[in-house]
């Protein structure tokens, strides 16, 4: 079953795509996968694509890897995503096991706080080879936050990206 609440999300293939115009995407389909924006709704994004001229093109850009659904839940952020500051002391978030997964955490961190504007950064984020080079993205993020967010915004920001730095 469809769940029409279900909000989608370029993957990194799908913001490669934007990045390179001679994807081969058919323009229409580009279209869509440009509003796929992490904010938007299954529902939503079918009504644009009907408006494209076919409903069924949110289902195409999933089968060919470039969107993803990212959260369900009535449009409320995932525990783990929620601003530090709402936060209480008991909730730990729990600590990834690998660099992929802090990588693609940070990375919808990133995109929720700063909004679309960050996604070059994020792809950068995503292929980080080493923890090095993915820390050095990371400062970077956090300088970003800082100037369009704030300093407060952007400590917690990098606050929630350590609690989850891989273990080990």
């Amino acid at each position: 079953m469809v769940n029409k609440q279900a909000i989608y999300q370029k993957t990194l293939k799908g913001s490669e795509a934007i990045a390179n115009r001679q994807s081969g995407i058919a323009p229409k389909l580009r279209s869509l996968l440009i509003m796929v924006d992490g904010k938007r709704t299954q529902a939503e994004l079918t009504v644009m694509a009907a408006a494209l001229g076919d409903p069924e093109r949110l289902s195409e850009l999933e089968a060919e890897g470039l969107v993803e659904p990212f959260f369900v839940e009535d449009r409320t952020l995932p525990a783990a995503l929620e601003p530090a500051a709402q936060q209480t002391e008991t909730e730990v978030p729990q600590r990834v096991a690998n660099l992929a997964q802090a990588q693609r955490f940070s990375s919808h961190l990133l995109e929720h706080t700063v909004g679309p504007m960050a996604e070059p950064l994020c792809i950068k984020i995503e292929k980080a080879s080493n923890l090095a080079d993915f820390v050095d993205v990371i400062k970077r993020a956090r300088e970003i936050v800082r100037e369009v967010r704030g300093s407060a915004e952007a400590e917690r920001f990098i606050a929630q990206i350590e609690a989850q730095m891989p273990v080990g």
